[in-house]
């Protein structure tokens, strides 16, 4: 009895072990690993066409030029960021706005994200520059924002026409129907007192 509770423990304490070994691993956002928390809704959100370098070499007290694609579909484009280690940035300063969107700083796990939302229905280019603090690193971003088939609208359903039926057939019995008819409010003017005051 001993054995087979040690067997039954041995296999409950390798089963997670056996099925992280045959798990496909992910790609994609989901894939980048972290020392610090990332969110799902830091995830969600992201343009069907966003072409970036992943993650690119900065250099302190100079600008780095990074291309960017996104296409409008009312989504963003992200840029990942960040001190060695990796660590994020504290903040980002924009020092050059976009003249056709919008621009977004923040902390993803271990990067500084720069997203990018174009306006709706803008197709062209555009840039903008981000201070990066602590520090004097820049990052100047040339978008590029093209258009994108818009998403498949959900299906609306068809309109309901209401069936009209005859009332049900009446029984045989008797049935009383009253029907009430509101009353009407009559006024009659005051009458007016026709004899001389005195």
């Amino acid at each position: 009895m001993i054995a087979t509770r040690s067997t039954a423990l041995m296999a409950v304490i390798a089963l997670p072990a056996l099925l992280a070994a045959c798990a496909k691993p992910t790609t994609g956002p989901a894939a980048v690993s972290s020392r610090l928390p990332i969110y799902a809704a830091d995830m969600m959100g992201a343009s069907s066409l966003c072409t970036v370098p992943d993650a690119p070499k900065l250099t302190d007290a100079q600008a780095t030029e990074v291309p960017m694609v996104i296409g409008n579909d009312g989504g963003f484009c992200g840029l990942r960021v960040a001190k060695p280690g990796p660590e994020p940035f504290d903040a980002g300063l924009l020092t050059a706005r976009a003249a056709n969107g919008r621009v977004r700083v923040q902390s993803v796990g271990d990067y500084t994200r720069i997203d990018y939302i174009a306006d709706a229905g803008f197709v062209g280019t555009d840039s903008f520059a981000v201070r990066l603090l602590p520090g004097s690193t820049s990052v100047k971003v040339n978008v590029t924002v093209q258009g994108v088939a818009a998403p498949a609208a959900a299906a609306t359903p068809a309109a309901v026409t209401p069936r009209v039926s005859a009332p049900p057939a009446t029984s045989s019995t008797s049935t009383r129907s009253t029907t009430t008819t509101p009353a009407r409010a009559t006024t009659t003017p005051a009458r007016r007192s026709t004899t001389p005051a005195r």
